[in-house]
């Protein structure tokens, strides 16, 4: 199966967060499923990183 990950999955995923359910966490621990990131999602996340940077 493929998976198109949105940007809050992504990063629930990666920072270990129990906002991403059971069942999502382990649809993505799945070897056999295809995990895709969106560029949309990882422009959205440089924006949001600038944007911090930005208020130091």
């Amino acid at each position: 199966m493929r998976l198109l990950l949105d940007t809050h999955a992504f990063i629930w995923y990666t920072t270990d967060s129990s906002r991403l359910t059971a069942t999502g966490r382990s649809l993505i621990d799945n070897g056999e499923n295809d995990i895709l990131l969106s560029t949309a999602s990882v422009w959205e996340m440089a924006i949001k990183h600038i944007a911090i940077l930005n208020e130091s």
